[in-house]
Formats: C-alpha cells, structure tokens, sequence
C-alpha cells in the first residue's frame, strides 16, 4: 500500500492571493494601492478638465508629434500624425506649408470655450511654438468659432 504525505493543491486563488496580500507589510500594501489607484485619478482629472483645457493638452500633444516628424513626410502623412491627437474636437489640419508649419483649425467652438481657449492656449511656447490666430479678446468670440491654430516645429 502506498500512502502519500502530499496535500491536494488549493485551487482557490482568491484566498491564495488574499493571504499573500495580507502577509505583505502595512506599508508596501499602501503603496500597492496608490499605484493601482493613480490611473484611476488621472482618468478622472481629465473628464473634469474644461474643453479649452483639453483642447490645449491636444495641442501640446500635436506639436510634440509635429516637432518629431522627419521633413520629408508626404502632406497626408503629417495630417493623419497631428490629427489624431484631436479626440475630443472635430478639427481640419492644412499641412501644406510643412515643415514651416502646420494649421490646425478647430471647428464649432462654442462661446465659452473660444474666450477660455483663447487665454489658455493663445501661445504656447516650448521646443515647437503653437500660435492662435485672432481672437485676441474675448469680444472676437462669437457663438460658433472657427479658430485656428499655427504649430511651428
């Protein structure tokens, strides 16, 4: 006869992991938590971000994109690279004069958003240079705008 001193694998890992978790240290499962957190909080800052604010953060994004492009990009390929930053706005983007720069025309924009947008995002400067035309106060916003931005890699 043969007897075996083996247990039976558990084969409930929640228990499994909820003992592995609860023998790690008070501290470690504090951090554990905040980096499973911090995505969370970060998609929740930007659903509470403004649409000028958003629309900005799109325009950092596009001209970082429009900086990297190499010079010899066909006129859609540039098109296709910063366009698709603009999730949130419906936008045109005229990249004939590229590598100078690359116009990116937001429309229907709203009161509201055109007077925030154009003091938050009037220009932004950094390693490309991204420059509002018009709208230089807020007596140029009407109730639907058309605004149009200059990124200069």
């Amino acid at each position: 006869m043969i007897t075996t001193v083996n247990q039976p694998l558990s084969t409930n890992f929640l228990a499994i992991a909820r003992a592995r978790i609860a023998a790690l240290p008070r501290t470690w499962r504090a951090i554990a938590l905040a980096v499973a957190l911090a995505p969370l909080a970060y998609q929740a800052v930007l659903a509470l971000e403004s649409p000028a604010q958003s629309l900005r953060r799109e325009l950092v994004a596009a001209a970082d994109e429009a900086g990297a492009l190499p010079w010899n990009r066909t006129h859609e390929q540039v098109r296709s690279a910063v366009g698709r930053y603009f999730t949130r706005h419906a936008v045109t983007v005229d990249s004939r004069r590229f590598p100078a720069e690359v116009l990116v025309a937001v429309q229907n924009v709203d009161r509201a958003t055109c007077v925030e947008a154009s003091e938050v995002a009037q220009r932004i400067e950094g390693s490309v240079v991204v420059a509002l035309e018009g709208f230089r106060s807020a007596a140029d916003c009407g109730d639907d705008n058309r605004m149009i931005w200059r990124i200069m890699p």
